[in-house]
Formats: C-alpha cells, structure tokens, sequence
C-alpha cells in the first residue's frame, strides 16, 4: 500500500540534499495545477538566521522524493530563481486555486469541499486525490483523476467518484487504483 500525506502536511518539512545532507530550506506551500492534477513545484522559506520567505522556488522536476519527514533534492542547485524556473512555478494561475471549491458530481450532487490536496509519499509529489469536507458532515478524501473540469468554484467529478468516497487516507490509498481502473485510466 502507498503512503499517502496530505500538501498541508508537507509545508514546513525541511528540504535536505542526497549529496550532503544538508538542511537548505523549508516547504513554505505547493504549487499545484488543477487542470493537469499535477504538483508542479514547492515555495520555501529560508533556514537558519536568515529565516524568511525565500525568493527561490523549487520546480517538481528537480525533487528527488517528497517523504514524511523531509523532501529530498539533489544539491542546492535544485533551487531556482522564479525567473529561471517554468513558467506555471514562477507564475502560478490563482484563479484556479481548487482550495475551497464546491465537489459536484456531472449529475449534479455535492460531495463537499476542497480542503486539501493528497500526494504519494516517496515519489516526486504525485497528486493521487483530494481532501473534502463532506456535504453531509465530516471529512473525505476523494481520488483522481476524478475531475471533468475545474472552474475555480467548483470541482465537477464523473459520477462514479461518489462510490469512491473514503473516510481516511489508508482507504483512499487502497481505492486508487480500482477507481482509475474503472474509468479505464490504467
């Protein structure tokens, strides 16, 4: 089964370098594509006496693995400026945050709301679903590929996401990939 942790979970972790083990930065918050159901890369904060914002970002494609108690990056070469970094790191579309967004199946019902996102621990930050507030109360997770289309308000997700509601990141994990399965995604 694959450990899963939520993108709230992951901001403040340190990132540390494979080559020297070295402490160089902190998740400060991840950058996330909606429309690709795709991390793309993490805002830092600066470590040590010089704490703070940091102007470097770090692009998906230079971690090594995101685990539960550090992201892992080659050398500090793996931080860049914006200005150097893709273009959806450097300039990400607010307009499209899925934090807060309505859940709507294609036939109309509300499954909740987006609270957070839910990445893969141990590979590059693989977005397998999302966190909601249950329309009927209480907390779900949701899997995708599961979205139709993303407004900036609302989510809408095929219908059979319903069956697919789970009560904790362990079910989640263990219905990923049935539910991509049944919408012939694998």
């Amino acid at each position: 089964m694959n450990l899963l942790m939520t993108a709230s979970q992951i901001r403040g972790l340190p990132v540390v370098t494979v080559r020297s083990g070295e402490d160089i930065a902190e998740v400060r918050d991840v950058i996330y594509d909606p429309e690709a159901g795709r991390l793309v890369g993490l805002t830092l904060n600066r470590r040590g006496f010089l704490a703070g914002r940091s102007h470097d970002v770090l692009p998906v494609e230079a971690i090594h693995a995101i685990g539960q108690h550090a992201v892992m990056v080659l050398d500090e070469s793996s931080l860049v400026d914006p200005g150097d970094a893709p273009d959806d790191v450097a300039h990400p579309a607010t307009e499209r945050n899925v934090l807060g967004n309505d859940v709507l199946t294609e036939g109309g019902t509300s499954l909740g709301k987006v609270t957070d996102l839910v990445l893969l621990v141990g590979s590059t930050g693989e977005v397998v679903g999302y966190q909601i507030d249950k329309a009927d109360g209480g907390q779900g997770y949701i899997p995708l590929p599961a979205q139709l289309s993303v407004s900036g308000v609302a989510l809408v997700v095929p219908n059979i996401t319903e069956e697919f509601v789970q009560e904790d990141l362990v079910g989640l994990g263990a219905t990923v990939d049935e539910f991509r399965s049944r919408l012939g995604l694998t």
